[in-house]
C-alpha cells in the first residue's frame, strides 16, 4: 500500500486535483500527470489573455482621465479653476489701467479690485509652489495616503483665503449695482470689469466646472428625451429672441466700438452673440449623442472614441467658460444701472425678452439644488418604507434597480 501511496508522488496528488477540477464533468476519471498539466495550461491561458485585454482596453479609456487626475493634484486641485482665475486677474487689470489717472487709486471700485487681485495673487503663489514643490523626485516616493494629505492640507489653506475674498467680493457686487450711475464717468470701464469678474464669481459656486469622467451609458431612448429636452429650451430661446431682433435698427443697440461695453447696452449685438454661442452648444450637445450611441455599440476602435471624449471635455470646459462670462455681461447690460439704457426705449421688446433669459439662467441652478436635495430625501424616505413593508428578497432588487436608473 504504502507503494501505492508513494508510486505517484506528492507531485502526482496535485496533478491529480487539478485533473478532477479541470475536468469538464467533474468525474475522478484517472489522468497522467502530463494530460494534467496540458489541461491546466489550456484552462488558464484564455483566462490570462481575456484579462489582459480588457485591462488594456480599460488603461486605454482611462488614461487621460488618470493623467488629469495627477496633475490636478500637482496643481493642488486648482486645474479645472485655474483658467477662470486668470481671466480674472485680466480684466482686473484692464479695469485698473485701461483708464490711466482718470479713475482714483481711492475710490471703492478700485480698492475692492486690489483686494481681489491680493487674494488671487496669494492663491496664484501657494498653486505655484505647491506645484514646484511637487515635482521634486521625493514627491514620487510618497505614499497615496500621504499625498492625498498633503492635498488636503493645501486645499484646506486655499479654502480658508477663500472664504475671506467673499468679503471684497460681495463689496465688489454692490458696487457694481448701485441704484443709478454716477454723474462722473472716469471709473465706468472699472466698474464694468468688476461686476464681469463678481457675478462670474458667483456662477462659479453656484455652478462649479465639471471634471473629465468617462461617458455615462444610457439607452437610445433615454438620450432622446434629453435632447428633446435640451432642443425645446434651446429652441424656445432662439425664436424668442431672433423675433425681437427684427427690425431693430438702432445704433444704441448695435455694438460699434470697445466703449460701448461699458458706456452702453448694445443688446442686439449681445443677443446675436447667444444666437449664435447656443446653436453652437446645442450642436455639439447632438453630436455627442450621436457619438455616444457609436462608442457602446462598436467593438472596434473604441480607443479612438476615448480620445474624442477627451476633445469633447476640452471643448465643453472653455464653452462653459465663453457661457459664464456671457452671461456675467448679460447681467450688466440688463440690470442696474445700466438696465438696458437708451436700447430699452428704443427696443423694449427684446429688453424684455432678454431680461426674462437672464433670470432663468441666474435662477435656474438655484431651483435645481433643492429639486435634487428634495428628489435625494425621497428616495431615502421611500426606501425606508419599503424595508419596513416588505421582505428583503423584495426590498432589494427594487432599490438596486432605482440605485442604478
Amino acid at each position: 500500500m504504502s507503494t501505492a501511496i508513494d508510486s505517484g508522488g506528492a507531485g502526482g496528488g496535485i496533478h491529480r486535483i487539478l485533473a478532477h477540477l479541470s475536468s469538464p464533468n467533474g468525474n475522478n476519471s484517472p489522468r497522467t500527470a502530463e494530460n494534467s498539466r496540458d489541461i491546466e495550461i489550456n484552462v488558464t491561458t484564455p483566462t490570462t489573455t481575456t484579462t489582459t485585454t480588457t485591462t488594456t482596453e480599460e488603461e486605454e479609456r482611462t488614461t487621460w482621465i488618470r493623467g488629469f487626475y495627477r496633475l490636478d493634484r500637482i496643481f493642488s486641485g486648482s486645474l479645472v479653476h485655474l483658467l477662470y482665475r486668470l481671466v480674472d486677474i485680466v480684466l482686473l487689470f484692464i479695469g485698473l489701467t485701461a483708464n490711466g489717472l482718470q479713475c482714483s487709486r481711492s475710490d471703492r471700485l478700485a480698492i475692492t479690485s486690489i483686494c481681489l487681485l491680493i487674494f488671487y495673487f496669494l492663491d496664484l503663489t501657494i498653486i505655484f509652489l505647491t506645484f514646484i514643490r511637487n515635482l521634486r523626485p521625493q514627491y514620487s516616493l510618497l505614499t497615496e495616503a500621504e499625498k492625498n494629505e498633503r492635498l488636503q492640507y493645501v486645499t484646506f489653506f486655499r479654502g480658508f483665503l477663500t472664504f475671506f475674498k467673499l468679503f471684497p467680493l460681495c463689496a465688489g457686487t454692490a458696487y457694481s449695482f448701485p441704484s443709478s450711475l454716477s454723474a462722473n464717468t472716469d471709473c465706468e470701464l472699472l466698474r464694468f470689469c468688476l461686476g464681469v469678474v463678481c457675478l462670474s464669481s458667483w456662477l462659479f459656486i453656484l455652478i462649479p466646472p465639471a471634471k473629465p469622467v468617462l461617458p455615462v451609458r444610457r439607452s437610445l431612448i433615454i438620450e432622446c428625451i434629453l435632447l428633446i429636452f435640451v432642443l425645446t429650451i434651446n429652441c424656445t430661446y432662439f425664436g424668442t429672441v431672433a423675433t425681437a431682433m427684427i427690425n431693430i435698427e438702432s445704433s444704441s443697440c448695435i455694438y460699434n466700438s470697445p466703449e460701448d461695453f461699458y458706456s452702453k447696452a448694445p443688446l442686439k449685438s449681445y443677443a446675436f452673440v447667444g444666437l449664435i454661442l447656443f446653436g453652437c452648444t446645442t450642436g455639439l450637445h447632438i453630436i455627442n449623442l450621436v457619438i455616444n450611441q457609436i462608442y457602446f455599440r462598436s467593438n472596434r476602435g473604441r480607443h479612438i472614441y476615448s480620445y474624442y471624449y477627451a476633445l469633447q471635455y476640452i471643448l465643453s470646459y472653455f464653452a462653459a467658460i465663453v457661457v459664464i462670462y456671457y452671461i456675467s455681461i448679460g447681467g450688466l447690460f440688463l440690470f442696474q444701472p445700466r438696465s438696458g439704457q437708451t436700447c430699452q426705449s428704443d427696443a423694449p421688446n427684446l429688453y424684455r425678452v432678454l431680461l426674462i433669459w437672464e433670470w432663468i439662467r441666474l435662477l435656474s441652478p438655484l431651483i435645481i439644488i433643492p429639486l435634487l436635495l428634495l428628489t435625494c430625501c425621497l428616495g431615502v424616505c421611500f426606501g425606508i418604507l419599503l424595508t419596513y413593508c416588505l421582505p428583503a428578497s423584495v426590498t432589494v432588487p427594487i432599490l438596486d434597480l432605482l440605485r442604478v436608473r
